[in-house]
């Protein structure tokens, strides 16, 4: 289109004939009146009520006077974004610098450039909505002239936005193969009518011709008369020769005057023709229209059969399924009664087994007591052997006594042997002062009668001293005795009780060695199994691998398969394509409806073809997102495995680190093999 102020307003002036089809409450005479928005509102609410919904017109101002040109700005404003937002949402569609409307423009000066691209978009609001037919068969009623801007106004729009959503209804190839045929019929009608133009131009000047030729002949035939009645001598010859040349130009004329009412004739004949024409042709273009109509209705309910039929599939599903329930039912109904008898027979075991709570309960309390007992058992057991420790000590210390005393026995032996040799010494010294009292009694009277009373006095005190002491000695030697004896069946109490311990000792140790080397033995066995375990997993892996190779290989085969069936739909579009054209230019001869027929049950075909393949994709994709999901699950329950195996093995052999390093009394070692048997339960 040309871009000049004439095309634009002429333009303008169109498409407000197209929007004077629409009954509207706002005045849309004039290009003034539209220049406020209400019109071109009303008019979207028609159009796209979904979108131009009751909320979004109440916001378009309706009491707009004449110079409040803010509100008229706002409401074009709103227009162009919810039209611009109507593409975007509905068809995918970015406008771009062309829905951008400059609307000071229109209101400032009614600028019929940014008013002519407002109501194109209206426009392709109006071919685009879902009541798009009503909207084009108004269209096909308007005159020629207004018909043919409104579709190149469509063919810029489409221009511009040459894409899968376009404007000019590519989605719909049979309202485009209809359109470009009412297209032709409208130049050959304008073909049509430049030849009855020039046909009545040619008729204008035959007939015109033929008038001079009328009004010569009538003057000829005057001045023939006029010298036919006034004869001369001298012209007789010459007036001879030009009547004889007016004769033959006479003729000539007439002949030209028949040959050209022939061709009137003609003329006139091809005219009826190309009118009878150009009425089939409107009649062939109503019969288009009324066959699209039919199309549309009838792609609608192909639509509605597909569905109809899918819902169909989903309830012959359901009541397959339903029949797998009721089998489902009957299998439950006679496991719910297998269960009520078994709930009977428990029923009845329990009121026979309640007579055994009683005694349970009382075994669970002695059970408790004697836990207790046992506790309070070992405490003593923990306390005796710290007694026999301390006592063990106090033996010690008594045996390094007994010691001292017999130190001190032999010394007191010693000393008494010595006191002996004393004695015998003093009785020989009594011998001789009796002797040498024979001899000097005068001399020495006084001092041997004080060495004698010095003497009995000291042996006096020797014998006092050793019965002192003896009883001293006896009476510590007594109670050493009694300790030593208490000592000694303590000693003897404790060695018995040592010996059973050592016995008991023995025997776990025993039973520890067994069990541990059964324990290894299970270890060694389990691990065995694991490691079998490990290269089974190992080689389903491989396996799976290869197999996930091989489905890769069967999708890119089938991926291949599907780029050729691509294609092949390509070529069966194409072929269709043809055919439909075929059909349209041997609409006169052949029988509508059978054609469209064909060509639904092709599409039908076509479709479910289509329809096959997504299922199959869809499939493939099913079963490789299943795969992928089962090789996570095995290699997370193959390394849960090998770390629960880990920790177990670290657990024995700390155990056994622990067992063989420290020195333990026999209540750890017990404790420890009780922890032993108890096993570690897997995380879940």
């Amino acid at each position: 289109m040309n871009n000049t102020q004439e095309d634009q307003s002429e333009l303008c002036n169109i498409l407000l004939k197209w929007l004077q089809t629409f009954t509207l409450v706002a005045p849309h005479q004039s290009l003034a009146d539209i220049t406020d928005g209400v019109a071109m509102a009303q008019a979207l609410h028609q159009i796209a009520p979904e979108w131009f919904s009751e909320m979004w017109l109440a916001k378009i101002k309706t009491d707009i006077g004449a110079n409040n040109w803010r509100l008229k700005i706002s409401n074009l404003k709103k227009i162009n974004e919810g039209i611009v937002d109507y593409f975007q949402e509905y068809f995918d569609q970015a406008l771009g610098e062309f829905g951008k409307v400059d609307v000071h423009k229109i209101v400032e000066n009614i600028d019929a450039k940014e008013l002519a691209r407002l109501m194109q978009l209206i426009l392709g609001c109006a071919i685009n909505c879902n009541r798009k037919q009503n909207y084009i068969t108004k269209i096909m009623e308007l005159e020629e002239s207004v018909q043919q801007v409104i579709m190149q106004s469509i063919q810029e729009l489409e221009n511009l936005h040459g894409s899968t959503h376009s404007l000019n209804m590519s989605l719909d190839p049979q309202v485009q193969n209809l359109v470009a045929e009412l297209q032709t019929v409208i130049d050959a009608r304008d073909q049509m009518a430049q030849r009855c133009m020039e046909l009545d131009m040619q008729v204008s000047m035959l007939q015109e011709e033929k008038s001079c030729l009328v009004e010569e002949k009538r003057r000829l035939e005057e001045r023939f008369q006029e010298n036919f009645v006034e004869p001369t001598n001298k012209g007789n010859s010459s007036m001879r020769r030009q009547m004889d040349a007016l004769k033959e130009e006479l003729f000539k004329a007439e002949s030209a005057r028949d040959d050209y009412r022939i061709k009137l004739e003609i003329q006139s004949k091809q005219m009826e023709d190309l009118e009878l024409k150009l009425n089939s042709l409107e009649e062939t273009a109503g019969e288009a229209r009324y066959l699209k109509d039919e199309v549309d209705i009838l792609r609608e309910t192909a639509e509605k059969v597909e569905k109809y039929e899918g819902i169909i599939e989903t309830y012959k599903k359901k009541a397959e399924e339903l029949v797998d329930l009721k089998k489902q039912v009957k299998q439950l109904e006679s496991k719910n009664l297998s269960y009520i008898q078994q709930t009977l027979d428990l029923e009845e075991e329990l009121k026979k087994n309640g007579n055994w709570k009683s005694q349970v309960d009382m075994y669970k309390k002695q059970m408790s007591e004697l836990y207790n007992q046992f506790n309070e058992e070992t405490k003593r057991a923990d306390k005796s052997e710290f007694e026999n420790k301390k006592l063990q000590e106090k033996v010690t210390s008594l045996q390094r006594e007994k010691e001292k005393l017999i130190v001190e026995r032999d010394s007191l032996k010693e000393t008494n042997e010595e006191l002996k040799c004393c004695q015998l010494q003093q009785s020989k010294s009594a011998e001789l002062n009796t002797l040498g009292e024979n001899l000097d009694l005068s001399e020495d009277s006084v001092p041997i009668t004080e060495l004698r009373q010095k003497l009995v006095r000291l042996t006096h005190e020797n014998n006092m001293l050793q019965m002192n002491q003896k009883d001293d000695i006896e009476g510590k030697l007594n109670i050493v005795n009694a300790k030593l004896d208490d000592v000694t069946q303590q000693v003897k109490m404790k060695t018995l009780e040592n010996r059973k311990a050592n016995q008991r000792i023995l025997e776990l140790e025993a039973e520890l060695k067994e069990r541990v080397t059964e324990d290894a033995a299970g270890m060694k066995v389990k691990i065995f199994e694991l490691q079998n375990e490990i290269k089974n997993l190992k080689e389903q892996i491989n396996h799976q691998q290869e197999e996930h190779l091989e489905q890769g290989k069967l999708i890119e085969k089938l991926q291949d398969s599907i780029t050729q069936k691509d294609s092949e739909i390509q070529d069966y579009e194409e072929k269709n394509r043809k055919y439909i054209e075929k059909a349209n230019s041997a609409f006169k001869l052949l029988d509508p409806t059978v054609q469209n027929v064909a060509a639904l049950n092709e599409l039908k075909n076509l479709r479910k073809k289509n329809d096959d393949k997504d299922k199959m994709l869809d499939d493939l994709e099913k079963t490789l997102e299943k795969k992928e999901q089962q090789e996570k699950l095995i290699a997370t329950a193959f390394y849960n495995l090998a770390l629960q195996k880990q920790r177990q093995t670290a657990d024995n052999r700390l155990a056994s680190i622990t067992f063989s390093q420290q020195p333990q009394s026999f209540l750890t070692k017990q404790r420890q093999a009780s922890r032993r048997n108890v096993r570690p339960v897997a995380p879940s």
